[in-house]
């Protein structure tokens, strides 16, 4: 189901490295509410398109907006603060602290507590650790992760680590998630609990923007895809659109390439 409004938006971005455009003067509007996925060959973009919206590259040209709050300039811890998340292709994780105790940082963005209050262990700061960690426990729960609630990070599967940067990102109480390849790696159990999951996100008030290279599981999701080629974008509509796209179908397969997937 789409949402009322845009909530998060690119006006011509632009990024270049050393010479090379990497975006393209690139727009996309992502309605609240929605899966929106960002499709395209390796090299297309995608990635870079995401670290310009979540600040940790600044654009030459163009705006990002959330909520029509412009965000150029803002750091990556405040762009976090307003209220958008992200997962990585190859999950960045406090490698050497437990797993609750990861998805417990992951809500540091919102914690009220101060300096003074959290070195004395005021009334107010221990009632706020303690709803921290309710609410760690409770997407380790979700997230089928409970039983590796108190292993170091580095310690369990590659799979469950991606299911735990995603429960990290979800501890942050987004708006708006940016997920990077979030079934990349994954055996078929961990995949359908991602799957599942994503679903799930707009009906809990979440906004999904996905970059995904299986197109079964972009296909299966998506409420509407955008289409990135060499920075630009080459195409856009709902799932069914692009599957049979020829723009799109070439520059996947080149020509004489029948479908996307």
């Amino acid at each position: 189901m789409m949402g009322d409004s845009v909530i998060l938006e690119t006006q011509g971005i632009t990024k270049r490295f050393r010479g090379l455009v990497a975006v393209d003067r690139f727009d996309i509007a992502v309605q609240e509410r929605t899966i929106h996925s960002l499709i395209g060959p390796n090299g297309a973009g995608k990635t870079t398109v995401f670290n310009v919206i979540t600040g940790i590259y600044r654009p030459e040209e163009g705006k990002v907006l959330f909520e029509g709050q412009v965000l150029n300039g803002l750091k990556p811890h405040e762009i976090l603060a307003r209220g958008i998340a992200r997962t990585f292709q190859n999950p960045r994780l406090f490698k050497n602290m437990t797993c609750l105790e990861n998805v417990m940082a992951g809500q540091h963005a919102h914690g009220r507590a101060g300096f003074w209050s959290s070195i004395l262990r005021l009334p107010h700061q221990r009632r706020e650790e303690r709803r921290i960690r309710e609410r760690a426990e409770e997407w380790l729960k979700r997230l089928n992760l409970w039983h590796f609630r108190h292993e170091l990070a580095r310690n369990i599967p590659y799979g469950c680590q991606k299911l735990l940067e995603l429960a990290r990102a979800l501890a942050a109480q987004p708006k708006v998630l940016l997920l990077d390849e979030p079934t990349c790696g994954l055996n078929e159990s961990e995949k359908e609990t991602m799957i599942q999951f994503i679903e799930g996100l707009p009906k809990e008030g979440l906004t999904v923007l996905l970059v995904e290279h299986n197109m079964n599981v972009v296909m299966g999701l998506s409420d509407l895809i955008t289409v990135m080629n060499y920075g630009k974008k080459i195409a856009e509509g709902p799932p069914e659109a692009i599957y049979n796209d020829p723009v799109v179908i070439e520059a996947y397969l080149g020509r004489g390439g029948t479908r996307v997937a």
